[in-house]
């Protein structure tokens, strides 16, 4: 059974590592285009307008409008190339969204590219509706934003503070302390509470304790490094606040596989076209120079 969204189908997704002095000359297509830079640097022409390529920022190539790019450093990219519905293209308009935009978090695009990643190695029906769904949901966000902004309105759809682990302020403080030395007692004093009220409330709130709840976020974000970074097995147990050795080990307890089998993993995929619509060829698609 085809099960997709009515409103937009992602048909191709890559994770493509540029070289220096690479890229892609001017084309256009009939399809729209994500090109989100994980790292790296360079420039792009859209519709004959020049823009600074940059990490942390996407690149919106809307249907039949030339753009090309070039890439001055070693570069890491997740590209998706997807149709959209007349009303989906209609509210693009009129919510004034450039052709560049700032992203501040990069997770989503890159589970998105994780679920696509899965789907090439175990094909499952489901998983390029939960792909279609999971990009519309960010573009709906970016053009929530970029309303807001041309508005100049804020985005007043807040989530109480503890019915989510982003909004959590402790969870906050464990996201930016993971390369540093935590104890539950250091915590505790930083918040002005009893150490056994810090275990109870993340058991209430989240299901496990502080201390647990850190060594998560760091395997996460240490995975995260080893599939869409260079660093080194070393300098990534560094940035998380791991030895090396206490990193290989808990790498193998929670992932079933050392760092470096994490990271050989990703590079079997990096630079494959993964086709999530069987009638979409690649056949015409620009070459990389």
């Amino acid at each position: 059974m085809k099960l997709r969204d009515s409103q937009l189908q992602v048909l191709w997704m890559a994770r493509i590592d540029y070289s220096k002095n690479s890229g892609v000359k001017v084309h256009s297509h009939d399809f729209y285009q994500l090109q989100l830079i994980i790292s790296g640097e360079g420039i792009v022409e859209i519709d004959g307008h020049t823009y600074p390529v940059l990490p942390n920022h996407c690149y919106i190539f809307k249907k039949n409008v030339s753009h090309g790019f070039h890439f001055s450093k070693e570069s890491i990219t997740i590209d998706i190339k997807f149709t959209l519905a007349q009303d989906f293209i209609q509210l693009i308009e009129v919510t004034n969204l450039g052709d560049t935009y700032h992203i501040d978090n990069m997770d989503e695009f890159k589970q998105l590219f994780q679920l696509s990643s899965l789907n090439l190695k175990k094909p499952d029906n489901l998983i390029p509706y939960r792909i279609d769904v999971g990009l519309k949901s960010a573009l709906l966000c970016m053009l929530q934003n970029a309303f807001s902004e041309f508005n100049g309105l804020k985005n007043s759809l807040k989530v109480p503070i503890l019915e989510t682990n982003d909004g959590f302020l402790m969870v906050e403080y464990l996201k930016q302390n993971l390369q540093s030395k935590v104890s539950l007692e250091n915590m505790a004093r930083h918040f002005g509470f009893h150490p056994h009220y810090l275990i109870e409330l993340f058991k209430k709130s989240l299901g496990t304790t502080p201390m647990q709840y850190l060594q998560s976020l760091r395997l996460e974000k240490a995975k995260e490094y080893l599939e869409f970074t260079s660093y080194s097995i070393s300098q990534i147990a560094e940035l998380v606040g791991f030895t090396t050795p206490y990193f290989s080990r808990l790498c193998c307890e929670r992932f079933g596989m050392p760092p470096t089998q994490i990271r050989e993993q990703m590079r079997t995929v990096v630079g494959k076209d993964i086709i999530l619509e069987q009638d979409f060829t690649v056949d015409s698609q620009p070459s990389i120079y």
